[in-house]
């Protein structure tokens, strides 16, 4: 498991609580800076570690809670804040014996954002680091380490063979594949699958030479290769990255259900495109120039207006200040994302009354017409 689906474990308190303490000793690293100075802690700071007996985790050490005296501090407060969309465990550091009402208010939001919290008190500090990783491992929910499987429910056997198809364009990334191929890659391994990867032009001798149990495709490629397994192994079937993206951590059901609202967009409708992940944008790119052409294409709108959200940042505010302001809303796969975070994001929409789709999904409906 990738750290980007591993759980994450978030520290919290106040300023000089000794959040940045406990990471370095939970770590065993120099993690985090450590400061008698207030404010030290600016951007969260994730590190990746393995607890025994449990398994891969990230930690996020975050800027404390009551730092609002100054503008750049309200925007670490909010950074902070922003953390609890995607972790599946708060530390909670206490600095006295009970909670001040800056930290009672900590409590309440971290409840309020339905985050297991394990609560560390004054005393805690002469807790053994093993003793504090037990207690962290006790507090992890269940379904923190139960992510569904990559390739869902379908039956991927030891020798099934699966072709995996990598166009390679100006948005591909030098010298390597983008994180899902390589996601959908391990876990064929992991299955004792037989991998093929190929570009769309090698897809035909493929399918001839080794009869596939099933085709995984790039989005953008999908029209083209539905097209070539429908002519040479139509009963191949044929899914995209995205889509097992959207069924390992998304929710499909909603998905489909989000895709009705693009039959009836009409002029001035806005579109939100949530992108997990921050990259330069190209002419190729297929959240800021394919799926908005493509959309513009399928419903002969040519109207519609695009808000783009990237990374970690938080979704728009008019998504829960005004009613109806936007009239879809898609997500992309999330492979740099927790499961706990495209999850939020989806109840975010959902809450606020948007139809929320994902990318996957919604190319495979614009280029098979349907």
């Amino acid at each position: 498991m990738g750290k980007e689906s591993s759980p994450h474990i978030g520290i919290y308190g106040v300023a000089n609580a000794g959040k940045s303490t406990l990471l370095n000793r939970l770590t065993g690293q120099q993690s985090a800076i450590v400061s008698p100075q207030a404010g030290t802690t600016a951007d969260p700071v994730r590190r990746s570690f393995e607890i025994a007996g449990y398994g891969p985790v990230v930690f996020i050490d975050t800027a404390g809670i009551d730092d609002t005296a100054s503008e750049l501090g309200r925007l670490r407060v909010r950074k902070t804040w922003q953390t609890l969309t995607e972790v599946d465990l708060a530390i909670v550091l206490l600095v006295g014996s009970e909670p001040s009402p800056a930290e009672r208010h900590l409590l309440d939001t971290v409840r309020a954002n339905d985050v297991p919290a394990l609560v560390l008190p004054e005393r805690a500090a002469n807790l053994s680091t093993d003793e504090i990783l037990r207690r962290a491992r006790e507090s992890m929910p269940e379904s923190s380490q139960s992510v569904p499987p990559f390739f869902g429910e379908r039956p991927i056997a030891a020798g099934d063979v699966l072709v995996f198809v990598c166009p390679i364009d100006s948005a591909a990334p030098a010298g390597r594949l983008i994180l899902p191929q390589v996601q959908a890659l391990r876990a064929a391994l992991d299955a004792g699958a037989v991998a093929v990867t190929v570009q769309p032009p090698q897809l035909p001798e493929a399918l001839e030479m080794y009869a596939p149990r099933l085709v995984v495709t790039d989005s953008q490629a999908f029209r083209e290769v539905v097209a070539m397994v429908g002519k040479h192994r139509p009963r191949t079937e044929v899914t995209s990255f995205s889509v097992l993206l959207a069924e390992q951590k998304g929710d499909k059901a909603v998905y489909t259900e989000g895709l009705k609202a693009v039959d009836v967009l009409k002029p001035g409708d806005r579109v939100l495109i949530i992108e997990n992940c921050s990259h330069q944008a190209t002419c190729d790119d297929i959240g800021r120039a394919k799926i908005p052409g493509w959309l513009r294409e399928y419903t002969g709108v040519g109207d519609l207006r695009f808000t783009f959200v990237s990374g970690r940042d938080p979704l728009p505010a008019e998504l829960y200040a005004v009613p109806g302001y936007f009239a879809l809303a898609v997500q992309c796969g999330g492979c740099v994302s927790t499961r706990r975070m495209i999850q939020s994001r989806i109840h975010a929409a959902r809450r606020n009354g948007v139809p929320i789709t994902n990318y996957g999904m919604l190319i495979r409906k614009l280029q098979v017409r349907g």
